[in-house]
């Protein structure tokens, strides 16, 4: 049986890029200085201990060796000094227990990969705001404001922590003004047209044809759809409750508690639910969409690749499968349909939110705008014949 390949840690100090590789039980060192490649054992067994030392000891001697001197305070060590490495495997260890744990993973990826190799091998109280704005600066040149927020959002969270904690006597990151996000563009937001969704249904069958139809016509998102259990649909009072998401082969809760919600079974989404009753309704895993093997998805990573596939055949404009939900708000909301119904088949927090979202980007088409025209106006309309009957006695 062949060994399981180990995943590279990557390591940025005094501006070298160093890679941290696991390889005969062993940690070893990659990196390049000065257009030439270094390579060496440190002797370590490759322990998260000893990772630790690789971090914070080896590797900051051979950047001094090389001349890239940093400095760093340092005291004697004990148990009140943190390094931020240090804090953080004791934040994201509080955190599983009180935060999904796909979520807790995902953040301790974006940690390990965009925080740690900058200030991980620092102690706590050695960052400072200057330090932390040159990051962020550094990362927008990268990312988008969003994404960077993103990032921010898990260091500040972490300094939070040490601030609470009397670790730090201030958090850092607070006299670091956030990245502006951007308001919404139209290319975040490019619904598919009728003709298009017609077209995109016509090339699909199966699973896939049946998952589009439902998700153009309910809105809901795609880790929702994926993690939907016979169970969990009423057609006698046609509802799909949607409380949870489905990522990395585990059911986990939705995205916001205002996502736990009961969404409307519109026809076309019942025609679709319908059709995949066909399909899996029998299978003893309870779950509403199976992929190839009969077996609940990993999550809707394959249903994304699958629907590229679909687009290219259908000559259509490359777009992500999240834009069928996109597709579903734009078309309610320019038809005319409650902003108050859509929001909650969105599961959005407050109707603003999808306001803010959507209507900017939607033009109604005048037979519609003229027929709420007549409709509000007879409400106003005063007849001919009007008599105030309170003068009556």
């Amino acid at each position: 049986m062949p060994k399981r390949k180990s995943k590279n840690i990557y390591f940025l100090y005094a501006d070298i890029r160093f890679t941290i590789k696991s390889k005969n039980g062993c940690w070893h060192l990659d990196f390049y200085h000065n257009g030439k490649r270094n390579r060496f054992t440190t002797g370590l067994k490759a322990t998260q201990e000893n990772l630790k030392i690789v971090k914070n000891e080896i590797i900051p001697d051979v950047a001094n060796t090389l001349g890239k001197n940093i400095e760093i305070i340092k005291t004697e060590k004990t148990d009140k000094e943190w390094t931020l490495d240090r804090f953080a495997e004791e934040f994201f260890y509080l955190k599983k227990a009180e935060s999904r744990e796909h979520v807790v993973k995902k953040n301790i990826g974006h940690y390990n990969k965009h925080i740690s190799p900058y200030f991980g091998y620092r102690t706590l109280d050695s960052i400072t705001p200057l330090e932390l704005e040159k990051w962020q600066s550094e990362l927008l040149q990268k990312y988008k404001p969003l994404t960077v927020q993103k990032f921010r959002s898990i260091l500040y969270s972490i300094f939070d922590k040490a601030y609470k904690n009397q670790i730090i006597e201030k958090n850092p990151l607070e006299f670091v003004p956030a990245p502006k996000i951007l308001q919404i563009t139209e290319d975040d937001i490019n619904p598919f047209s009728k003709l298009e969704i017609k077209k995109i249904i016509e090339n699909s069958d199966g699973y896939m044809k049946n998952f589009i139809k439902l998700m153009y016509s309910s809105g809901m998102r795609p880790g929702e759809i994926v993690a939907l259990k016979w169970d969990d649909i009423d057609f006698n009072r046609k509802l799909i409750k949607v409380y949870k998401t489905r990522l990395r082969s585990k059911d986990g809760d939705v995205k916001t508690y205002s996502s736990k919600r009961e969404v409307d079974i519109l026809p076309l989404a019942q025609e679709a639910l319908l059709d995949q009753m066909k399909l899996t309704y029998k299978n003893n895993t309870g779950y509403v969409f199976l992929n190839s093997s009969n077996q609940p998805f990993y999550s809707h990573d394959i249903i994304a690749l699958n629907f590229k596939k679909i687009l290219k055949k259908a000559g259509i404009l490359q777009r992500a499968l999240y834009q069928l939900r996109h597709t579903f708000a734009s078309h309610m909301i320019s038809k005319g349909a409650d902003i108050v119904w859509v929001s909650k088949m969105l599961g959005h927090k407050d109707v603003s939110i999808t306001l803010k979202i959507y209507t900017k980007f939607i033009k109604e088409d005048d037979k519609v705008r003229m027929q709420r025209i007549e409709k509000l106006g007879k409400l106003l309309k005063i007849d001919d014949d009007y008599s105030d009957k309170s003068d009556k006695s």
